[in-house]
């Protein structure tokens, strides 16, 4: 398939969002997209997240992931052009993964801080596997207003 058809069809950012909840459901994760990292108004308040999830438990480190949803290779080059885009969701997160369709990214064009998960296809459907291993940072605890936002899209759930 090629990549303007992907973006163009439901195969694009809805797939990568369902695949991305299948892969953190369960009930020791907390998941949303389209997730603001903020509840009042302005630039860093209205910043959102493609996809957030974290695991609530201990042994799990409470591990937070950030996806970033791409899909398309000029969207994906305007974002590496843009780091400070990307150093909100870097803050919130344990891992930062861009997540795309096969063959979309390279491994070697991905900067130090991000993984690479794809969506691929197989006879009987999709699956989203890990390309590229996004390597584990120690961040602070979220802050109360990122917080908040996460119990208010709950509360909406």
């Amino acid at each position: 398939m090629e990549q303007r058809d992907f973006a163009e069809t439901v195969l694009g950012a809805p797939l990568l969002t369902k695949l991305l909840y299948e892969k953190h459901s369960g009930e020791y994760w907390q998941a949303f997209h389209e997730l603001r990292i903020g509840t009042g108004y302005g630039k860093d308040a209205e910043q959102r997240l493609d996809f957030w999830a974290m695991a609530c438990i201990p042994s799990e480190r409470f591990r937070r992931v950030v996806y970033e949803i791409k899909v398309s290779r000029a969207d994906f080059l305007r974002e590496i052009k843009q780091p400070r885009k990307r150093a909100r969701a870097l803050l919130f997160s344990n891992e930062f993964y861009f997540c795309a369709q096969a063959g979309l990214i390279r491994a070697d064009e991905l900067p130090p801080e991000c993984g690479l998960c794809e969506v691929v296809s197989y006879p009987r459907g999709f699956a989203l596997e890990v390309r590229h291993t996004a390597p584990w940072r120690d961040t602070m605890a979220p802050s109360w207003q990122f917080l908040a936002a996460c119990i208010r899209r709950a509360q909406r759930s």
